[in-house]
């Protein structure tokens, strides 16, 4: 019997990788490609996908990039892979430990036969290791097929070289797609997997509770999401599936770390210079990318004497200035957000969200309610990982993550801020040249007034103001104190939640620009003008226009 979850297809997951790419090299060689053969094919640098050579192969010290150079057949389909991988059992290549995940942007929403061409996106995961995990796949659930539409993709830890490897399954063999040090070069940078995996590492857009979109311990994706005659609901892969916070804490959190580490530990060069500081620092001031957050209240249990806590995100950068940099109010109850649960059904009626996967509309808003990009996991990690390292003094990353704090992702304040960055460093403390350097470049635009500096708001004189803070930490947590009492006093306004509101789905717009949103159903829609202004949250708690 047919089964339209198979026959869904991911084109942003193939090659070009995302609708819209810009012109690249070809996707295959110009003579078919030959099987059980690894190709290159690294957008932006290669004019032509071809044949590795072995002084290549042998760099690939990945499980996958071992496994293609063992002269065994290629596995072309999931079930094959998983297959080969367990046939190491025994070996030192052995993988034994292996964890299967669900993800569907419409995997909560219960099948019928009305929503049965909803296009859901259902995916697995499988995660692969021996102790630490180093193999990780995302593949259709049409697991014994070789098809091009049924995408098998994968990333290897290669701990001799300390980089992750991207895979892509293609015509019949194995596509080699870059390594992590592809996502942060010019040439290289966006393009191929790197258009998501913007920095080299893995990705996990849902990266906090409730884990949205996965089968997690808050909503599962169960046999409810499928049509009755579906035989995913026994395969054995579906039955073994575990839920997604241990993806979070297992794979994805360890594995930013593991690349995030060797990335700093490495950024000194043995000559004493610190080169491409504003691969380091755009992750500071910048939304290189972002991870999706949400409330823990499932949206359509939220009642109006139901009240509703958007997630802290949406109000500040809680993992650098929380977190790393300690700059917690002493009341921790001051930062308790809470909305009344009318003042948001009032929102969804009054802009008609509802979900779409292009063809069908669902209506209300996503499994939890109040949906948010948030400051990518792989950012703020970077920025801990440096004032460990001692990249950064606290004082400098608190003086930029001060500037525009109220606005923890998509500030173009923050953002400004990267021009004053140098490019290298050297001496005998190459940070403290980096910080003294940019603090005398920034300066020196204030004081020639150049595209506004001589202003007061603007984000140069911010910083500086920032940076000059006597007693910083004190200061700066009286500040997040009063913005967050300001939170507060407008809560319960329907005027400051409906600007909040309106916020969130600003936001939501910019994440949907990116090539990381691709699938339809992953956030809610809205009635909001398309030309809506674009907004920002002030210190005293309100959504304004961006001057």
């Amino acid at each position: 019997m047919r089964v339209l979850r198979e026959e869904q297809r991911f084109p942003t997951r193939n090659y070009p990788y995302h609708r819209g790419a810009a012109a690249g090299p070809t996707a295959a060689p110009a003579a078919p490609p030959q099987p059980n053969t690894l190709y290159r094919r690294v957008i932006g640098l290669d004019q032509e996908a071809r044949s590795m050579q072995p002084d290549e192969l042998v760099m690939l010290a990945d499980p996958l990039g071992r496994l293609l150079r063992s002269g065994q057949p290629f596995p072309l389909s999931l079930n094959q892979l998983l297959q080969a991988l367990n046939g190491l059992d025994g070996t030192p290549e052995a993988l034994p430990d292996q964890l299967v995940f669900l993800v569907a942007d419409g995997g909560h929403i219960p099948w019928t036969p009305e929503t049965d061409t909803l296009q859901r996106s259902f995916r697995f995961v499988v995660a692969r290791g021996r102790g630490e995990f180093t193999l990780l796949v995302s593949a259709s659930t049409a697991i014994a097929s070789e098809a091009d539409g049924a995408f098998l993709q994968i990333i290897g830890w290669d701990a001799a070289h300390e980089v992750f490897h991207y895979y892509e399954r293609l015509k019949g063999t194995f596509f080699w797609a870059g390594m992590s040090p592809h996502a942060l070069a010019s040439g290289t940078r966006g393009k191929g997997p790197f258009d998501s995996h913007v920095n080299g590492s893995m990705v996990m857009k849902e990266l906090r509770a409730p884990w949205i979109h996965w089968h997690a311990p808050q909503a599962g994706i169960n046999a409810e999401a499928l049509a009755p005659h579906d035989p995913l609901r026994y395969e054995p892969l579906f039955q073994q599936r575990v839920t997604a916070e241990r993806l979070e804490t297992e794979v994805v959190r360890p594995a930013i770390r593991r690349w995030n580490d060797s990335r700093v530990r490495k950024a000194v060069g043995e000559d004493g210079v610190w080169r491409d500081i504003r691969h380091f620092l755009r992750q500071v001031v910048m939304d290189t990318t972002v991870n999706l957050a949400s409330s823990e209240t499932v949206s359509h249990l939220v009642m109006d004497d139901v009240p509703l806590r958007p997630p802290l995100s949406f109000f500040i950068n809680r993992d650098t200035l929380f977190d790393t940099l300690s700059l917690v109010p002493d009341d921790p109850v001051i930062a308790e957000i809470v909305i009344p649960g009318r003042l948001y059904r009032d929102c969804l009626r009054r802009y008609d969200v509802h979900r779409s996967d292009g063809s069908m509309r669902v209506e209300g808003d996503v499994q939890f309610a109040f949906l948010t990009p948030e400051p990518a996991f792989e950012d703020t990690q970077l920025a801990e990982a440096m004032i460990q390292k001692g990249l950064l003094s606290k004082r400098f990353l608190a003086a930029l993550s001060m500037t525009d704090f109220s606005n923890p992702v998509f500030s173009s304040r923050r953002a400004a801020l990267l021009h004053y960055v140098p490019e290298e460093a050297r001496g005998a403390d190459p940070p403290a040249t980096m910080e003294a350097e940019f603090v005398e470049a920034l300066r020196k635009a204030i004081a020639g007034g150049a595209n506004g500096t001589d202003r007061p708001d603007c984000p140069e004189q911010e910083f500086l103001v920032n940076w000059e803070t006597p007693d910083f930490e004190n200061a700066f947590i009286a500040r997040i104190t009063a913005y967050f009492s300001a939170l507060r006093t407008g809560m319960a306004d329907p005027d400051v939640v409906d600007g909040w509101f309106r916020l969130a789905e600003f936001r939501r717009r910019r994440f949907r620009r990116r090539p990381l949103a691709e699938f339809a159903l992953t956030t809610p829609l809205t009635n909001i003008a398309g030309d809506a202004p674009p907004l920002r949250m002030n210190e005293e708690g309100c959504a304004v226009p961006v001057d």
